[in-house]
């Protein structure tokens, strides 16, 4: 590989990706519209549809420039490349796919007996392009260019587009980041396992007594009767000993986190086992 600008290996990567979803994007548009013909009239053809939007997406352009709309992106662009080369790129990109999709069709295929034998060589090609794109990683990850095997078949090489300048990172946008994240994990975790009911309590107690009734009190569900808790009208209204009337989800919830509480209009301690329906 000649000697050259350094070339990120992940922006590389990324470049090729950007392709790929590109390609499905066009894809994924292409079945949303064949959905509005009628079912089978587009499916026989789609080996030629898909090899139609590889070719399109190359002739708008490797045909006109050097470089991919992925590439083109990230500010790069292929070094040693030229019409034939293009050509030949978009043909190693089309046509295998297009045949691998043309020969699993049965109706091409004569014979149960020619079928299998046309399947099991194209299996043998699929797992030897594997085999090879594989390799091809691990030579990228030791030269640092060419990530796909039809860079390397071409010789084609990565460059950048533009000058490439050593970056400043600054940590401080880190930091707060990090600060933040740690502040809401421990909001997240710490604040379910603080009892707020029962600190109201505790100030509440600083300046009320506490009521102490010697007999149950029957209270009165009327229409303008208000939940202590919510201060709605009780839905599902239960008590417990004291003249007021809660919610049932309200008074369940404060039960759950303690078997009593203090009832927050009168301060009468309420219990779980007194807990009636009104």
């Amino acid at each position: 590989m000649a000697t050259s600008a350094y070339v990120s290996r992940i922006n590389q990567i990324d470049a090729s990706q950007l392709d790929k979803e590109i390609y499905h994007i066009l894809r994924q548009q292409t079945t949303e519209i064949s959905k509005l013909c009628t079912p089978g009239t587009i499916g026989k053809w789609q080996p030629e549809i898909n090899a139609l939007l590889k070719v399109v997406v190359w002739n708008y352009s490797l045909r006109n420039g050097n470089s991919t709309f992925g590439q083109q992106l990230l500010n790069l662009h292929y070094d040693k490349y030229n019409k034939k080369k293009a050509i030949l790129y978009i043909v190693l990109s089309v046509v295998p796919g297009y045949l691998q999709e043309k020969m699993i069709d049965n109706r091409l295929i004569g014979s149960v007996e020619r079928g299998n034998q046309i399947r099991r060589f194209l299996d043998w090609i699929s797992t030897t392009v594997r085999l090879l794109t594989f390799v091809n990683i691990l030579v990228f990850l030791n030269q640092g260019n060419q990530p796909n095997i039809i860079e390397r078949v071409l010789g084609i090489y990565n460059r950048p587009t533009t000058t490439q300048r050593p970056r400043n990172i600054g940590y401080s946008y880190m930091t707060r980041e990090l600060l933040w994240h740690s502040l809401i994990e421990l909001f997240t975790i710490g604040l379910p396992m603080v009892n707020v009911h029962l600190i109201k309590q505790r100030i509440k107690r600083i300046w009320w007594t506490r009521k102490i009734i010697g007999r149950s009190v029957a209270p009165k569900l009327e229409f303008d009767t208000k939940c202590p808790e919510c201060d709605q009208s009780p839905n599902l209204p239960r008590h417990a000993g004291c003249e007021h009337i809660f919610c049932y989800y309200c008074m369940k919830a404060r039960f759950t986190v303690d078997n009593s509480f203090e009832c927050p209009s009168c301060g009468v301690e309420l219990h779980s086992a007194r807990m009636r329906t009104a």
